[in-house]
């Protein structure tokens, strides 16, 4: 769950309940009107329609989430059902949030990969020498025939 501790801000989100439909995969396991459903801002308690999930991320709070480093992700989780809508038992949750991109840490010293391995350089090209100096002799194959002591 969201540490406030670890990010030091509130959470910052914007999420929509699907209902279970009963149905297995392939089918549709959870759904819910587009046209009726209302996204919930976590900070604000305000609620968007789909088409206004840009209006959100643009709103002072957001904003000031996204000046401080954050980035927009999007993320579900199943869990039970508050309410038993039509008698399912759970309920999938989907959430627009402001999250803090990862950044890798260096344990006991050791350097990231892109320190420590050393990048590649491109050499020119070079012409190609000959193999064989100019008055080299092709060999018969009478020389090439040694005798084999048995």
């Amino acid at each position: 769950m969201y540490d406030k501790k670890q990010y030091g801000k509130p959470f910052c989100g914007l999420s929509v309940r699907l209902y279970e439909t009963k149905k297995k995969a392939p089918s549709f396991e959870y759904q819910a009107s587009a046209s009726k459903s209302k996204l919930m801002c976590s900070l604000t308690k305000k609620l968007y329609s789909i088409s206004q999930i840009v209006d959100w991320y643009n709103t002072p709070q957001v904003q000031a989430y996204k000046n401080e480093g954050y980035e927009l992700k999007v993320a579900s989780k199943i869990q039970q059902a508050k309410e038993s809508k039509y008698g399912a038992d759970t309920e999938q949750t989907i959430c627009y949030y402001m999250a803090k991109p990862y950044k890798p840490k260096t344990i006991d010293g050791m350097k990231p990969i892109g320190q420590s391995v050393p990048r590649y350089t491109e050499q020119p090209m070079t012409q190609a020498q000959p193999s064989a100096p100019d008055n080299s002799q092709i060999a018969g194959l009478s020389d090439l025939d040694d005798e084999i002591p048995f």
